[in-house]
């Protein structure tokens, strides 16, 4: 089968659609496989050929809007071009790339999946501080706007839609009038390379962008109730200047590393004394199987798409949004690290994932 993947960034970028898709360009061994994605240069696969969109430049940067109609336009031009002689489309989300890819997919009459993570209609209203609300109460309030109805055009046109867990159904199936049944469970691989382990006492490590629903504010107000710890926050974001100052504040032993290589993130991860992920919201926690993987003790909220991994009998969970239950947690947790790392080779491998997604390229 000829399988044209399209995805918003690509190696050497760093990110959740890069990654995966340079770890499935390399396991899809049975099929022909062209890829187009954004940028000014990609990383090479032998036998795989990626045609890049470039992210324009110089004075049309400063005309945000006039820029994204021209790079869609060329994303457009690009599918059309290679579309054509494909057999199927695997789209990476439902706005950057998705809404025009579903339009040329459908133009050339192609059969098209979409892999969809998370709903960018309320991160977008989220980040720029629009609403408080966790993505269920924002969606069943009506919120979303134009964003959340590009989001639901492009699904509409999809034979089926691959998601990380069945929390994320569920959000398709509640708030999309998706049919269950177009909808595919399946979970993420994770593939972690050997690391030095030095385990360090007292040292917390999260991981991820520094935006309100990942409530890092969270985690350092936590750790402010603690003596002799030590945060490090790995990612960057447009909080990163609030949660500097209170770190200030509060007094905080805490070290901002920035954006990191895998490899790098990998070993903080795997020479913590615990993995804190204190989001209000997850459609599943990559971050999490990671740390299992590396056999690092794991705090987590409780609450849907996390909970599919970091179970009771896996991780200490924590209650959302209560930094004095998360400090007790911390201080507290429980060694469950052979249990949760039988729990993620059993699931969250590649064989399985490859299996489940050539059923639903079929």
């Amino acid at each position: 089968m000829k399988i044209l993947i399209i995805t918003p960034i690509f190696p050497p970028v760093i990110g959740g659609p890069a990654t995966y898709t340079w770890e499935l360009s390399h396991r899809l061994k049975n099929h022909a496989i062209r890829i187009i994605a954004f940028g000014d240069n990609s990383k090479k696969i032998d036998g795989v050929s990626v045609h890049m969109v470039r992210v324009l430049r110089g004075w049309v940067r400063k005309l945000p809007l006039l820029g994204s109609i021209v790079r869609q336009f060329n994303l457009a031009r690009t599918i059309w071009k290679y579309g054509k002689e494909a057999d199927l489309l695997y789209i990476q989300g439902p706005l950057v790339v998705g809404f025009t890819a579903s339009i040329i997919g459908k133009l050339l009459r192609k059969p098209m999946i979409m892999k969809f993570v998370g709903d960018i209609s309320w991160e977008t209203a989220s980040m720029r501080g629009k609403t408080t609300k966790n993505l269920d109460e924002f969606l069943d309030s009506g919120g979303g706007g134009v964003l959340r109805h590009l989001q639901k055009c492009a699904f509409r046109k999809m034979r089926s839609i691959v998601v990380p867990s069945e929390y994320l159904r569920n959000v398709l199936v509640s708030y999309y009038g998706i049919d269950r049944r177009k909808v595919h469970v399946i979970y993420n691989a994770v593939e972690v390379p050997d690391v030095r382990k030095r385990k360090s006492d007292k040292v917390l490590v999260t991981v991820g962008r520094l935006v309100p629903h990942k409530n890092i504010a969270g985690i350092i107000e936590a750790v402010s109730m603690l003596k002799g710890y030590e945060l490090r926050i790995i990612g960057e974001g447009p909080e990163s200047t609030k949660l500097r100052e209170l770190s200030h504040k509060l007094g905080t032993n805490v070290r901002f590393l920035g954006a990191l290589s895998r490899e790098d993130t990998l070993e903080q991860i795997a020479n913590a004394s615990c993995f804190v992920l204190n989001s209000n919201y997850e459609g599943l926690p990559h971050t999490i199987v990671e740390a299992m993987y590396l056999k690092t003790p794991v705090v987590a909220t409780d609450i849907l798409g996390t909970t599919e991994v970091a179970t009771p009998e896996t991780a200490t969970l924590a209650e959302a949004n209560n930094p004095e239950d998360l400090a007790d947690k911390i201080k507290t947790v429980a060694d469950k690290t052979e249990e949760a790392y039988m729990w993620v080779s059993t699931r969250f491998n590649w064989e399985q994932n490859i299996e489940q997604l050539e059923k639903v390229f079929i």
